[in-house]
């Protein structure tokens, strides 16, 4: 079944007859409705206008009085030419972004969990501080006020940073309907700009480590862990396995989808992650026995469609109670506190791939491993070393007879 089309990549000419209405589009949202848009030259500028006609007659009756009015100078006086707030801008937007989730274009396409944080931040941020004001009427000033107003909330650098970086795309694309001439966010001073500095580091674990954490936690959640650290998935991305995922004749884990925010499976982050990653003999042994436990509570549970980590009652597993599972057991082996930081679940993946660069994968074969598109985000993220590699390599160079 084709997913229904809408937002801007359901825009279209109108037509009159045959005859197509130079200027005139219009488009489907999200709840079905039409809107009309002109997006043509008038009063000697490339505008574009939304119109409040809802049936193509009027459309066009709308369209002329626009000209008219532009042509005599007088561009308000037309219903058309009415305000446009960054809320309203920033709704449009979000729609705008929800028809990309199912573009065939890859580079193009949005990612369900990306549109949603993008809608929760304008909710939450952006529509209180600046949603009333007319989108070609903010200027830089209402943009700091909008950094300082984020970063009250005690949010992190990076948070903030992200957020002012939501809101210049949205001004891009307010530009590209004709709504505003300006990016008020690109009038920012460098210092203006919050730091996109990491507040905390990731850890990265040696294999004892690992070993030691995975042996304290429980059956529950302790091959959740395993995926991550012994396989590299993100935590969406195990908690969205499938058993038919999962092949133990061929040694691999294919990740094809990750779990949203709604308990559904969703598109992964992006297109390079949807591969297989070998399946390593403690983590065949560790799903193994999950599945042999699944299927005493239910066979149901180890259907192929079945959801690999599934709750008794075949709920999806949390994110939040495996991230605490993991900081429980991190307390429990000593690999928290005493002014370090937390162990969290992406801290397994993190390990994974400097493990794997410290006993001699290239670059590359790490970056395989991880699926990246790219070894230079291998290089620039994962690279880090376990807390005892520096000793390591100093014994390396003195076993060489280097400085001695």
């Amino acid at each position: 079944m084709t997913a229904p089309v809408y937002g801007d990549g359901s825009r279209r000419p109108v037509f009159t007859g045959n005859r197509r209405v130079p200027g005139l589009t219009e488009r489907t949202r999200k709840n079905g409705t039409t809107v009309y848009e002109v997006h043509a030259r008038l009063g000697g500028k490339l505008r574009r206008h939304t119109l409040n006609a809802r049936t193509k007659t009027d459309a066009i009756t709308e369209l002329r009085a626009l000209q008219t009015d532009y042509a005599r100078g007088e561009p308000h006086r037309s219903p058309s030419a009415c305000v446009v707030t960054v809320a309203d801008l920033a709704q449009e937007w979000l729609e705008h972004l929800e028809g990309r989730i199912s573009h065939r274009d890859p580079r193009l396409r949005y990612s369900p969990r990306t549109v949603d944080l993008y809608r929760q931040r304008v909710e939450q941020y952006l529509v209180p501080a600046l949603g009333l004001l007319p989108v070609a009427e903010v200027n830089v000033g209402d943009i700091r006020r909008l950094i300082d107003r984020v970063s009250a909330k005690c949010l992190a650098p990076a948070t903030v940073l992200a957020i002012i970086n939501m809101t210049s795309g949205l001004f891009r694309y307010g530009m590209r309907l004709g709504v505003t001439d300006r990016n008020p966010v690109r009038d920012l001073d460098r210092d203006d700009r919050p730091s996109a500095k990491r507040q905390t580091e990731p850890r990265y674990l040696t294999s004892e480590e690992v070993t030691s954490l995975l042996g304290r936690m429980t059956e529950t959640f302790r091959p959740i862990a395993a995926c991550c650290a012994l396989a590299g998935l993100r935590l969406s991305e195990a908690l969205g396995l499938t058993w038919a995922d999962v092949d133990f004749d061929a040694k691999t884990i294919t990740v094809t989808a990750q779990l949203g925010r709604g308990g559904n499976r969703v598109p992964t982050k992006t297109v390079a992650s949807n591969a297989a990653v070998p399946l390593l003999p403690a983590l065949e042994r560790e799903l193994r026995a999950h599945r042999s436990r699944q299927a005493e509570r239910n066979l149901r549970f180890v259907h192929r469609d079945a959801l690999v980590f599934c709750t008794t009652r075949g709920t999806p597993q949390s994110h939040r109670n495996t991230l605490r599972a993991v900081k429980h057991a991190g307390d429990q082996v000593g690999l928290n506190g005493k002014g370090r930081e937390t162990v969290g679940v992406h801290d397994l993946r993190h390990s994974f791939v400097a493990i794997a660069l410290a006993n001699g994968l290239t670059l590359p074969e790490a970056a395989m491993l991880a699926r990246h598109a790219s070894p230079r985000v291998t290089l620039a993220i994962y690279a880090g070393v376990a807390d005892n590699a520096r000793e390591a390599a100093v014994d390396k160079l003195l076993t060489a007879g280097f400085g001695r």
